[in-house]
């Protein structure tokens, strides 16, 4: 007979294989009692209308500004299939961690969005998004589920876990996407178009006086009387709102204004809607897309405009501004539009 004692190498392989056998035995009890589900979610207000946030999340372009994965690795070539936006859109990447692609797999405008991740090595995951009204804004939640394989099991296992590596991950987007939001909506521009002939008509009108400061304020209480009255009499506007402009002291900071709708004919009035005729005449236009915060900018712009192309401006003339889109059509300040006309000679 052989004795362990002369073959000690013998005695530790038979511990090593007795050794390995146990962890591969833990290992499988792990793989079969861990679970296999994963649901995650982060969340952050967002000081900015849920229109605004769910257009940015929903248009994959958009995030190669706000992307945590973008600045961590900025050598990450992206692609998009055929459309960018909405539903069947399709967002590609390959970086130095590997390649991979997200789709849209659904959407309900302003409330959520559901999508399909694919990391390039298998594992399919489901990320879904919920935009939720509340008081300071919008209440965004970003999550991801899905269901691990018996290999990703272990994989996780020696990385810390799904959760734990993707969780830093979601918070650091969130913040990225609320100061992409921010800066979006700060979005504005002034166009000059130069001479025009506005038609004029009549219209519906309140007038009022105020602070300059409240100006916005007083036009979001006029409006709604003045389409009330519309929608009581069975009145239809034949054009967008306006605001014609009476008079504007700076040195008081006082303006007096009328909150205007156009209509098709006269209209015999009582009470405090009344009617009003703007007289066909030559004005000199400008665009201004954005938020009305910046309407001093576009003001000035258009006065610079004017004087730079030889006009005047009529003396004692009501300048106006017609709200082509604003806030009734979307949410988004950035895409507001709104056209100056002055009076000229």
């Amino acid at each position: 007979m052989i004795s362990n004692s002369k073959f000690p190498l013998l005695k530790y392989l038979k511990y090593f294989v007795l050794f390995l056998l146990v962890v591969v035995i833990a290992l499988a009890i792990y793989g079969a009692v861990i679970k296999s589900d994963y649901d995650f979610s982060r969340s952050k207000i967002i000081n900015a209308p849920a229109e605004v946030i769910f257009d940015n999340v929903n248009d994959f372009k958009t995030w190669e500004n706000w992307s945590p994965w973008l600045e961590k690795d900025p050598t990450m070539v992206t692609s998009f299939k055929d459309t960018a936006s909405d539903v069947g859109a399709t967002y590609n990447w390959k970086g130095k961690d590997g390649s991979g692609s997200i789709k849209t797999i659904s959407a309900t405008p302003y409330k959520k969005i559901i999508q399909q991740i694919n990391f390039g090595k298998g594992h399919i995951a489901e990320v879904y998004w919920n935009f939720n009204e509340v008081d300071l804004g919008t209440e965004v939640i970003w999550g991801m589920r899905g269901k691990k394989s018996f290999l990703e099991k272990f994989y996780w296992l020696f990385k810390g876990g799904i959760e734990k590596n993707m969780i830093p991950v979601y918070d650091r987007g969130l913040e990225l996407l609320e100061k992409h939001v921010f800066t979006a909506m700060e979005k504005h521009s002034f166009e000059t178009i130069g001479a025009v002939d506005y038609g004029g008509g009549y219209y519906l009108y309140q007038t009022t006086s105020c602070k300059i400061e409240d100006i916005e304020k007083k036009m979001s209480e006029m409006f709604p009387v003045v389409i009330k009255f519309m929608a009581d009499n069975s009145i239809e506007s034949s054009g967008k709102p306006f605001t014609l402009n009476h008079k504007w002291d700076e040195e008081n900071n006082t303006a007096m204004f009328s909150a205007c709708i156009p209509v098709k004919e006269r209209v015999i009035t009582t009470g405090d809607v009344l009617t009003g005729y703007l007289k066909p005449q030559k004005t000199f236009k400008t665009i201004f897309k954005g938020d009305y915060k910046f309407a001093n900018d576009a003001w000035e712009a258009a006065y610079n405009g004017l004087v730079a192309q030889g006009f005047t401006e009529i003396e004692g003339a009501e300048p106006f501004e017609v709200y082509s889109v604003g806030p009734r059509e979307t949410a988004n300040p950035a895409k507001w539009i709104t056209e100056i006309y002055i009076p000229v000679n």
